[in-house]
């Protein structure tokens, strides 16, 4: 199917041009839903001598990799520029390079094939189980770097681009900072945060499918335009990554939002604006911003809010915007453990803000609940309950409660990253109860992430070079558990174990090597006070 898009850029392809593939190793729909693909595209196609043109997984797996804008071949590119915002994304990655004919292992490609550079959320974490497969990685924000990055990528060799690209912060590659061993030389990086995203470039424009409606491709927002209010978070709960690594949080003001609307609504034809951000509603006028939106003609999407930031102006303003789902995140439902998790919210101000979105009309509700935090005690299932009933009887009496609960799995740069996850065994027991017992409420519907995809996820989140070539593999051969089972068998590993084996605070961790806000002294810390309040210490 040849989908028709808005402000999709369709450069000639000249010699000497520089080609850029931009990977978002994901389908259509949900690609284009990222906003880093629409800035990434529209900052590099900015440059005149640059050509670049996105490269997504696509539906029919017996299907190469290819370029949406000239159905290139992904060989065919100067430089392949991969953003990995999930785990998982390293899966597909490889899958895409072995399938467009290009080894995802840096040590087995030569001069001639692509210049790789990696980047995203996740390997900004902890590169160190995919250390082998770009050229170099990018930690961090792009915008401060890019012009230093254009003019790296112009160098027309991949042996000058690694020279000139050195210099660069945020920059992490072979031969800059560790040898085909993974030993590592060089200095600590540095992770590159943006001062102020009010004054950053913005993608004003951006690519917005026609004819996609009701098909597999059609983005998961419908035909929307995206709008970024914030990066980070200031709260800083101990299994959140965001909170940690993009601290403090960066916030768009007001006015430089409706200026952005205002500019979108001349170069865009779109229904609807989705409101991007870590913590949306923290600047205090989102209220005041959903409704200029709406007195433009537009609905409005927004991600999860918190419960103590949901007041009557703003419920109402959702409301206008025909947004029909309210979504919170308790993440349990013992309240001491989620003060501990410094998530500092009580039941009553959850149940409230419930009880509020319920009394102005709302009558679906969405819950992320995780389980098996470190030190969880027995009594935390039976708690987790009685708070979805109470909000079920109470104070969301009708319509739908939608329950998304999740195991809890360690994640890099943060206090919990010394902590174990719960085994395969518990965990599934976990979820036979819960299934139980959240059967007996009327129309509660809950969803469980597989345990076998969380201990997988940990992996990803953990470990070092070490497992490049169990991840290599897999990305070849197919990403299944049973894969993932024998691939660990082969190298003498057990998958149960890798759900329970945990870092000590002593221990010295593969991503100590990056810089992030906050350093790893104060994540023991905060480890540690975890651990005193609910009195416990882990085996």
């Amino acid at each position: 199917m040849l989908i028709k898009e808005q402000n999709a850029i369709k450069k000639d392809w000249s010699p000497g041009k520089i080609k850029i593939g931009l990977i978002y190793p994901n389908t259509y729909r949900v690609a284009m839903t990222s906003l880093g693909v629409q800035l990434l595209y529209f900052l590099f196609n900015r440059h005149d001598n640059f050509l670049c043109e996105r490269i997504f997984k696509p539906l029919d797996h017996r299907i190469p990799p290819y370029s949406l804008e000239s159905q290139r071949k992904i060989s065919d590119f100067d430089i392949l520029a991969i953003s990995c915002q999930f785990e998982h994304d390293y899966l597909s990655a490889i899958e895409l390079l072995h399938r467009g004919g290009i080894n995802a292992d840096i040590r087995k490609r030569t001069e001639k094939d692509p210049f790789i550079i990696m980047g995203g959320p996740s390997p900004t974490a902890n590169p160190f189980p995919v250390l082998f497969l770009p050229d170099v990685f990018f930690l961090g924000d792009i915008e401060p770097i890019y012009v230093e990055l254009s003019q790296a990528f112009e160098n027309k060799s991949k042996k000058k681009i690694r020279e000139s690209i050195a210099s660069v912060n945020g920059i992490m590659g072979l031969g800059l900072h560790y040898n085909e061993e993974g030993e590592w030389f060089g200095e600590k990086i540095r992770s590159v945060k943006i001062k102020s995203i009010s004054d950053a470039y913005y993608p004003i424009k951006q690519i917005i499918p026609e004819n996609v409606k009701g098909t597999k491709n059609e983005p998961i927002f419908g035909k929307a335009f995206y709008l970024e209010t914030d990066r980070g978070c200031s709260e800083r709960c101990l299994f959140c990554f965001t909170g940690h690594c993009r601290f403090p949080r960066a916030a768009r003001s007001f006015e430089s939002l409706t200026k952005i609307i205002d500019q979108s609504e001349e170069v865009n034809n779109f229904e609807k604006v989705v409101i991007y951000g870590s913590a949306v509603a923290q600047s205090g006028r989102l209220d005041e911003l959903i409704e200029y939106i709406v007195s433009k003609g537009y609905e409005v999407s927004c991600s999860s809010i918190r419960a103590d930031y949901l007041t009557e102006n703003l419920i109402t303003a959702l409301q206008k915007g025909k947004q029909r789902t309210i979504a919170l995140a308790p993440e349990t439902g013992d309240e001491t453990l989620r003060y501990a998790l410094n998530k500092r919210m009580s039941d009553e101000t959850i149940f409230s803000a419930a009880k509020l979105a319920w009394d102005k009309g709302f009558r679906q509700l969405k819950m992320y609940m995780i389980y098996g935090f470190p030190c969880e005690k027995e009594e935390v299932k039976q708690k987790t309950f009685s708070f979805v009933k109470t909000m079920r009887e109470q104070h969301f009496p009708t319509g739908k409660i939608s329950l998304s609960m999740n195991q809890f799995i360690t994640k890099a740069h943060t206090p919990l990253q010394f902590s174990r996850m719960n085994s395969l065994n518990e965990s599934k027991d976990k979820q036979k109860w819960y299934r139980k017992n959240i059967f007996q409420l009327k129309n509660v519907e809950l969803s469980l992430y597989d345990p076998n995809w969380a201990i997988v996820q940990r992996i990803l989140s953990l470990r070092n070079q070490t497992y490049f070539s169990i991840i290599h593999q897999i990305g070849q051969m197919g990403n299944t558990i049973g894969n993932w089972k024998k691939a660990l068998k082969n190298e003498n590993k057990s998958f149960a174990d890798e759900a329970t084996w945990r870092y000590k605070i002593d221990d010295n961790l593969p991503w100590d090597k990056i810089i992030h806000k906050l350093d790893k002294r104060f994540l023991i810390t905060s480890y540690e006070k975890y651990c005193d309040v609910l009195n416990c210490q882990e085996d």
